[in-house]
């Protein structure tokens, strides 16, 4: 008996589809047509999962949120505070190839965020979301000592925010930015934060 794919999957399978286009020929001029053929389904049943190209569009751009936020959750286990904010924000950066293709994925939902009002809000969304993780590191980090006095925390959640917006962009862009080197960067400032400001 074949398998039965329920609503949520299926959604994702085909935000999936939508994902290798973008890898392979950015997002501008994508049709539904076009996602449904690289699902392998009718144009017909794309469009029982999705109203219209907006609703995909968004969808697929809050996907690779959505999974980002779960990878996050899972380091919850961690008790040492450094090492737990160095696992988090790492999860932001294109360290592996799923992370790579998270990325380029965003970069070109953002560009296309112009003329799409929903991709805009995601995007605003997922700004204002990793300012907040920012924000909570640092929460923690001072809570436990780990911060130098003086050090505003909300102007050190936009230098964070700042650091791991630029690792990214350098890992993705520069053939000379290793996973390892971006993470060591990543560490000594999260280690640097306590000392005085």
């Amino acid at each position: 008996m074949p398998k039965l794919i329920d609503r949520d999957e299926r959604r994702a399978e085909i935000a999936e589809a939508l994902w290798r286009i973008v890898l392979r020929e950015g997002a501008s001029g994508m049709s539904v047509r076009e996602v449904a053929a690289e699902a392998s389904i009718s144009v017909g049943s794309l469009r029982h999962v999705f109203a219209d190209k907006e609703e995909l569009l968004e969808f697929s751009m809050r996907l690779i949120y959505e999974r980002v936020a779960l990878r996050i959750r899972r380091h919850d286990r961690i008790r040492n505070p450094l090492r737990w904010a160095e696992a988090v924000l790492s999860e932001v950066l294109p360290l592996d190839d799923d992370r790579r293709v998270e990325m380029h994925v965003n970069i070109a939902m953002v560009t296309e965020s112009v003329a799409h009002p929903g991709l805009a809000a995601a995007a605003r969304e997922a700004h204002d979301g990793l300012r907040s993780l920012c924000r909570t590191v640092l929460g923690i980090l001072d809570e436990h000592g780990l911060v130098g006095a003086g050090r505003d925390l909300d102007s050190q959640a936009i230098a964070v925010h700042a650091l791991v917006d630029g690792l990214a962009m350098h890992l993705l862009l520069a053939d000379t930015e290793s996973p390892a080197r971006a993470q060591r960067v990543l560490r000594e400032y999260l280690t640097g934060l306590g000392s005085e400001s």
